[in-house]
């Protein structure tokens, strides 16, 4: 960033860790945005096998893609623990509805090519240099 402003991501996962808890009380703009971008999945000419929701958080998104795509395998993602055991309530009986996985969006823990659809609802802006994570991203899809 030019500005010399950098965003620590150890500092982002303590803060949603600390959040996860109250956190559904307190996101109508993420389910806005989460409505509007399922609705941009219309265009998808082929349902997808495998989706990774990307910063999933307490999984409300994975849920609703699983509910969508429901023989797709989805996997939610997300830098803070605590978020993916909130996102337990969603995950369907024993977490059979998608799988949640902790990891880093810049280091993904996945296979070369092993996605066919991306999701990810206002996780971007918390990555500092948004073209490594571009470049995961594709070498996962």
């Amino acid at each position: 960033m030019s500005d010399g402003f950098r965003l620590d991501r150890a500092q982002v996962r303590r803060a949603f860790a600390r959040a996860a808890r109250i956190y559904e009380q307190h996101d109508a703009l993420q389910r806005e945005v989460g409505q509007r971008l399922r609705e941009q999945l219309a265009i998808c000419e082929n349902p997808p096998q495998c989706i990774l929701d990307l910063g999933a958080g307490t999984g409300r998104g994975a849920a609703a893609l699983a509910r969508h795509y429901p023989d797709a395998h989805v996997i939610a993602l997300d830098l803070a623990l605590p978020m993916l055991r909130a996102a337990r309530r969603h995950a369907g009986w024993r977490g059979r509805r998608y799988a949640r996985v902790a990891g880093d969006a810049l280091q993904l823990p996945f296979a070369d090519g092993v996605f066919d659809l991306l999701h990810s609802n206002l996780c971007i802006q918390w990555i500092a240099d948004p073209r490594p994570l571009f470049m995961e991203l594709l070498r996962v899809l």
